[in-house]
C-alpha cells in the first residue's frame, strides 16, 4: 500500500469512528412481561344456558368472565358426577368421573368471591332446602324415637313381670326392635372441615360433594403439612373418586363406595406462586395442585359503577338447569351399566363419545400428548399439570353434554366446545408453571430500580446485589438470571474482569449502558 493510500484509509477509519462517536447510544428494548400471556375465556364454549347468566354478572360486577363461567362448570361438574361417568374410547374400559378442581388466580379487589357466590348460588338454594328438609325430618324422628324409647320401657317391663311367674315363657313379643335410624342429611357442598368429617359426609353422600372456598390457599399449606399426609391423600383420592377406607378405633372400620369431590376456589398469585416453588421435593410433588384448572386471568381493566336489575330471564335460566342435573336419571339420558361375571348390570353408569366426537378427541390427545412430552424434561410441573388434561377433556365434554340437555353419547359439539376451553386452561396453566420466568423479570425490574435510585452505583458484581438481602433480590442464581436479562435487552454493560492468580475464576461487572438515566 502505497503512503497516500494509507493516509486515506486512515481517513476513512478516523471519519467513520467519528460518525459512531457522534451517534445517540442505542436505547434499551422494553423488559419483557413478568407474565405469559395467556388466552381469553371462551364464552361461545359454555353451555348455552348458562351464557346469559355469565355476560350478566360480568357486566353488573365489572370482573372478568372466567370468575363466575368457571365455578358454574365446577359445580354442574359436582351434580353430573353423582350420576353418570365418561368413558373416552370405544372399547376400552379407561372411565372419568366428571369432576372438577379450579382455581381462580387474582389479586384482592378482582370480585373473585362475589363472582363464585352468584355463580354457585343455585347449589347453595339446594344446601339451603336440603338442611330444612332435614331439620323438619329430624323433628320426626325425635318423636318417634321417644316413642320407640317409651315402648322399649314398658315393653321391658312387661318381659320381666311376665318372667318373675314363669322363666321360661318366650317375652320376645313384648320386646320392641332396633331404634330408628336418624335421617340423612343430603349434602351438597363443604367448605372447612377435617378429612375424618368429609370421609363421614361422603359414607352418607355417595357420589359427590363440592368444596367452595373463598381462599384457597389455607386448605392448601394445612394440606402440605407432614402430619396432614393422611388428608392429603383422601383428597388426592377424591380428585379420582372410587372407594375409600378409614379405620379408626373409635369408629371401627368405615368404607365409603364412592368418594369424588369437585373444587373450586379463589387464590391469590404470590401465594400460589411461593406454595409451587416451595412443594418441589417434598409432599408438593404428588401432583395436587396440577390438579387444578387454573383460570388467571389479565386485568379486566378499569373499574366503572354498574347498578342495573339483574337479567330475571337468565339468572332463572341458569337456575333451572341447575334444578334439572340435580333430578336427572342417568338411565334417562341413554346411560348404561356394564355388566360382572353372572351378566348383571354394576359399576356406575356411563356415557361413551360419539363416534364424530371421538374422533376430534383422538386427533387432538395424539397432538397434545407428543408435545407434553418433547416439553417435559423441560418444565416437569407443566408437563404433569398438561397430563391431567387427559381427565378434565373428558370430563368437560360430559358436563357440557349433560348440561345442555344431551342425550345418549358425548356430542361432538360438546366434545369441541370441551377442547376450546381446555386451549384456555392449557395458557393459563402455562403462566403459572412458568412463574421461574416471572420472579427472573421481576428481579431485573428491581435490580433497575435500585440502578436508577442510585443505590447501586459504578460497577457492581451479581454478589454485591444479593449479599445486601433486598427483598426478592436474595437468591443468588434469580439475581445472575436476572442481570443477564438486564444485559440482553442492553440495559447493562457487562465486563469481564480476571481475579488474579492461576485457575482463578473471572468476575463479571455491571455498568449501567451509557446513555441511560439513573435517576
Amino acid at each position: 500500500m502505497t503512503a497516500a493510500a494509507a493516509m486515506k484509509h486512515a481517513d476513512d477509519d478516523a471519519r467513520r469512528a467519528l460518525a459512531v462517536a457522534s451517534q445517540p447510544p442505542p436505547t434499551p428494548l422494553p423488559l419483557p412481561a413478568e407474565l405469559l400471556p395467556v388466552a381469553a375465556f371462551p364464552m361461545d364454549a359454555l353451555p348455552d344456558s348458562f351464557k346469559g347468566w355469565v355476560a350478566d354478572v360480568t357486566e353488573r360486577m365489572r370482573c372478568p368472565p372466567e370468575f363466575v363461567g368457571v365455578p358454574m362448570l365446577v359445580g354442574a361438574s359436582m351434580l353430573i358426577a353423582r350420576k353418570v361417568s365418561v368413558q373416552p374410547q370405544a372399547r376400552s374400559d379407561w372411565t372419568e368421573r366428571p369432576n372438577l378442581w379450579a382455581a381462580l388466580v387474582a389479586p384482592p379487589g378482582w370480585m373473585k368471591s362475589p363472582a363464585m357466590k352468584a355463580a354457585l348460588a343455585p347449589i347453595e338454594r339446594m344446601e339451603a332446602r336440603a338442611a330444612a328438609e332435614h331439620e323438619a325430618a329430624m323433628e320426626g324422628f325425635k318423636v318417634n324415637l321417644l316413642a320407640h324409647k317409651l315402648s322399649a320401657e314398658a315393653g321391658e317391663k312387661l318381659a320381666k313381670a311376665a318372667l318373675a311367674k314363669d322363666r321360661g315363657v318366650d317375652v320376645r313379643h313384648h320386646l320392641t326392635g332396633d331404634e330408628p335410624k336418624a335421617p340423612t342429611w343430603p349434602r351438597y357442598t363443604v367448605n372447612d372441615t377435617s378429612y375424618e368429617k368429609l370421609h363421614s359426609l361422603f359414607e352418607e353422600n355417595p357420589g359427590g360433594l363440592l368444596s367452595a372456598r373463598d381462599e384457597l390457599r389455607g386448605l392448601l399449606l394445612d394440606l402440605a403439612k407432614e402430619e396432614k399426609s393422611e388428608a392429603r391423600a383422601m383428597y388426592l383420592q377424591s380428585w379420582s373418586g372410587g372407594a375409600a377406607t378409614l379405620d379408626r378405633i373409635g369408629r371401627g372400620t368405615v368404607r365409603v363406595p364412592d368418594a369424588c369431590l369437585s373444587m373450586i376456589g379463589g387464590i391469590q398469585p404470590g401465594p400460589l406462586m411461593a406454595m409451587l416453588s416451595k412443594s418441589s421435593g417434598g409432599a408438593g410433588d404428588d401432583g395436587m395442585l396440577e390438579r387444578f384448572l387454573i383460570a388467571w386471568p389479565d386485568s379486566p381493566g378499569a373499574w366503572r359503577n354498574v347498578d342495573q336489575w339483574p337479567d330475571s330471564a337468565a339468572k332463572r335460566a341458569a337456575w333451572d338447569v341447575f334444578d334439572r342435573l340435580d333430578e336427572f336419571n342417568a338411565a334417562d339420558i341413554g346411560a348404561h351399566q356394564d355388566r360382572d361375571v353372572d351378566g348383571q348390570p354394576c359399576g356406575p353408569w356411563l356415557l361413551r363419545l360419539a363416534d364424530d366426537a371421538r374422533e376430534h378427541f383422538e386427533h387432538w390427545r395424539a397432538e397434545f400428548m407428543q408435545k407434553v412430552r418433547r416439553n417435559g424434561e423441560e418444565n416437569e410441573r407443566l408437563s404433569s399439570a398438561l397430563m391431567k388434561f387427559n381427565h378434565h377433556v373428558p370430563a368437560l365434554a360430559l358436563v357440557l353434554h349433560v348440561t345442555d340437555g344431551g342425550r345418549g353419547p358425548v356430542s361432538k359439539v360438546a366434545t369441541l366446545r370441551a377442547l376450546e376451553l381446555a386451549d384456555y386452561f392449557e395458557s393459563h396453566a402455562t403462566r403459572l408453571h412458568s412463574c421461574g420466568r416471572t420472579s427472573i423479570v421481576r428481579a431485573a425490574r428491581l435490580i433497575l430500580a435500585k440502578i436508577k435510585a442510585q443505590v447501586l452505583v459504578a460497577d457492581f458484581t451479581a454478589r454485591d446485589i444479593y449479599a445486601r438481602d433486598w427483598s426478592g433480590l436474595t437468591d443468588s442464581a434469580t439475581v445472575k438470571a436476572a442481570l443477564d436479562v438486564l444485559a440482553a435487552h442492553g440495559w447493562l454493560h457487562e465486563t469481564a474482569i480476571s481475579a488474579g492468580g492461576e485457575g482463578g475464576r473471572p468476575t463479571t461487572l455491571y455498568t449501567l449502558t451509557e446513555g441511560v438515566r439513573r435517576g
